[in-house]
């Protein structure tokens, strides 16, 4: 019997070993606190959609790509390109009614100096005629032969005052035009046609006298906004546009219904030399603040919205030659909304920290 209660014991005292053994083991494997079950459960931080921070002065919005899809953001590699600066001088279409007063009035005097020279032959044979019968005694009164002489003298007065005034216009139309135009009037040139004609109108370009450079032989005249067409030089031009103290140059161009007489234009052409840059696409530009901007594409989910200089215009664009480089793209599409979407982004105290 005391055998056995020894053995009772022994056995009792594994159970309970064995028993807190399996506990142990059990809170190990599940490796919470019970307690753990109680406490409320906190979802992992997820990143809101776009964000908006500042960075060396200049706005960064991130956004994932979802929220870049809503906004339909397309971006675009600049590339390389090389500009020569632009000068903007204003210019003014011209009347042509005075130069064909002057075609009419140069055609008429040249005329009469043709019938005079035809009535001084006939008369100047007359007066021949007269004089040798006077001679051989042919009974022709000294009178007569006197008022032979006189018919032919005033013609021939009449002639050297008709090609004074003749010559008198050549002058003026050249003061008034330049030597070019005023040679085309007086030979009523293809040239002249074409102008009278309105197939081509006259342009008055003025350069102010701080600026040097020569006159281009082709320019880019331009109705802001409107019309454009390029204008070809003739030459110098001697009158002086009131509004500008400069140098006039005469240039001409196709007609069009813009081009009326006395409608102020701009004239655009190239001077200095070639500068190496960039052109950022109107379709990249907003405007905010009174300024130019766009927004290039820093990273797949960052945008830094840039100052754009827009002092050199060009077709497709404005040339940049500095601030961008051709590897780097904007955003052409969707600008505008990331413009907006930053308002709001601000509006709601910014959803970002400042970088600096």
């Amino acid at each position: 019997m005391k055998i056995s209660c020894e053995f009772s014991k022994t056995s009792l005292c594994l159970l309970i070993m064995t028993l807190l053994t399996l506990t142990f083991l059990g809170a190990c494997r599940s490796g919470k606190d019970p307690d753990d079950e109680d406490r409320p459960r906190t979802a992992p931080a997820t990143p809101p959609p776009a964000q908006i921070s500042f960075e060396n002065g200049e706005v960064i919005l991130t956004m994932d790509e979802q929220a870049q899809k809503r906004l339909g953001i397309e971006v675009t590699a600049l590339g390389g390109s090389s500009n020569r600066p632009q000068a903007d001088v204003p210019a003014t279409v011209l009347s042509a009614q005075d130069l064909a007063s002057f075609r009419n009035s140069y055609v008429t005097a040249l005329s009469q100096i043709e019938k005079n020279r035809i009535d001084i032959e006939v008369a100047r044979k007359q007066y021949t005629r007269t004089k040798s019968l006077f001679e051989s005694d042919q009974n022709i009164s000294a009178k007569v032969l006197e008022s032979s002489e006189g018919n032919l003298r005033a013609l021939e007065t009449e002639e050297r005052a008709a090609e004074q005034q003749l010559s008198l216009q050549g002058s003026m139309a050249e003061q008034q035009w330049g030597s070019v135009v005023a040679k085309w009037a007086i030979d009523g040139s293809p040239e002249l046609d074409r102008i009278l004609s309105t197939r081509e109108v006259l342009i008055q370009v003025t350069f102010p006298f701080d600026q040097n450079y020569a006159a281009p032989k082709t320019i880019l005249v331009e109705v802001q906004g409107r019309t454009r067409a390029e204008a070809t030089l003739i030459s110098a031009f001697p009158r002086v546009d009131p509004r500008i103290q400069g140098r006039s140059f005469l240039y001409s161009a196709p007609a069009h219904p813009d081009f009326t007489p006395g409608v102020n234009l701009i004239s655009h052409f190239a001077v200095g030399n070639s500068t190496h840059g960039v052109v950022v696409p109107s379709a990249a530009v907003v405007w905010s603040e009174g300024k130019a901007w766009a927004y290039l594409q820093t990273s797949a989910r960052q945008f830094s919205r840039r100052a754009v200089p827009t002092d050199s215009a060009v077709d497709t664009g404005y040339f940049v030659a500095a601030g961008f480089s051709a590897s780097d793209k904007v955003v052409t599409r969707g600008a505008q909304s990331l413009l907006s979407e930053e308002a709001v982004l601000e509006g709601y105290g910014g959803g970002g920290g400042d970088e600096n």
